[in-house]
């Protein structure tokens, strides 16, 4: 005895070829949002990924031989700059060990007595394990002004699994600032300058829109930040397909949502220096291929500072403004503190 067979509506003849086309355009589909999201992995660990050491080419392949150069010399500069003298900080937030260097500059034969009360707390940017900014220092400490240079988080000496690109934790610089004031008690700044390059640069713009700004940080000045984490991550991608970028896009923000804390509100460079009224002193390079100079137009343009200075520097790569300006750069910056300290005098 045979059973009879049962046919189903939905594996009828006429309906098998429909069946084959959902279920291949399904495959299609789940394949291709596997590779979008493999994608956005990538992006997300590329940006997010620490450098092994000082040594690691890798945070240097956006850039030119002559940039490596001019960064190599930083190490000549800190044998120089740092003789003892320097304080070596720590702070602990969200069980992550952070630390910096702190070098006095009051004792400095060459400094202006105008500046002798201050210090400029020098950020870097991505990936710099190398302390390069030791060269921004040296024209503060001439000035008579001290310098602290923090490692930010993931940035050796400092501890971190990834590198807050999206400047989430611009907030770690008022917390150095306590600490400052704390180890220093007495002799500690009486007024702070933000002093930020590249991604460092995006960080203290970030800061300087928020509320908790302290009143003692007289100026802010950033050379060559972005706007916003995203932009720069359409930026870096504008050579991609279109069909791949913006999905690729959307699941890299997942995973810094998800794995980093982000959120879809977090203040951005561009949309803090809406609210700020520190004076803010904004520089790029016209030749800026990695951070483009529109983006440093539209900070300008969004600044709500009542004392406020844009400089393009002809000819200036990314983060090379200070090597191809030369003593005009120093010069500008330190120009731009004394108006600052003259404005903050003014509105007591």
């Amino acid at each position: 005895m045979f059973l009879k067979p049962v046919t189903l509506p939905f594996v009828c003849a006429s309906a098998q070829p429909w069946v084959i086309v959902l279920i291949s355009v399904g495959a299609i589909l789940l394949v291709y949002l596997w590779f979008e999201l493999s994608l956005g992995r990538v992006l997300f660990r590329y940006a997010t990924k620490p450098p092994e050491g000082q040594d690691d080419t890798g945070s240097r392949s956006y850039v030119s031989d002559e940039t490596i150069a001019y960064f190599k010399s930083a190490q000549t500069v800190k044998e120089e700059l740092l003789t003892g003298d320097e304080i070596e900080l720590e702070i602990e937030r969200d069980g992550l060990k952070l630390r910096g260097i702190y070098i006095p500059g009051t004792e400095r034969p060459t400094g202006d007595p105008t500046f002798h009360d201050g210090c400029a707390i020098i950020v870097h940017g991505w990936r710099d394990v190398g302390g390069t900014r030791i060269l921004d220092a040296r024209p503060y400490l001439e000035a008579g002004i001290s310098v602290f240079l923090p490692s930010l988080r993931a940035h050796i000496p400092s501890e971190g699994k990834r590198i807050d690109v999206g400047c989430k934790h611009y907030d770690d610089l008022f917390v150095w600032m306590d600490e400052i004031d704390k180890r220093l008690g007495e002799t500690a700044p009486t007024w702070y300058v933000f002093d930020g390059l590249s991604m460092g640069a995006a960080t203290v713009l970030t800061a300087s829109g928020d509320e908790r700004l302290p009143e003692n940080v007289v100026a802010v000045i950033a050379d060559c930040g972005y706007t916003s984490l995203i932009d720069q991550g359409k930026w870096l991608t504008r050579g991609m397909n279109s069909i791949l970028r913006g999905p690729a896009i959307f699941f890299a923000k997942i995973f810094f949502y998800i794995l980093m804390g982000y959120k879809l509100h977090d203040p951005t460079a561009l949309t803090a220096v809406a609210r700020a009224t520190v004076p803010t002193f904004i520089i790029h390079g016209s030749d800026d291929k990695f951070v483009p100079t529109w983006m440093s137009e539209k900070l300008i343009e969004a600044c709500a500072s009542e004392l406020k200075e844009h400089w393009i520097v002809e000819g200036a790569q990314h983060a090379l403004s200070a090597f191809v300006a030369g003593p005009e750069y120093p010069r500008r910056k330190l120009s731009f503190i004394d108006k600052a300290i003259s404005y903050r005098e003014s509105r007591k």
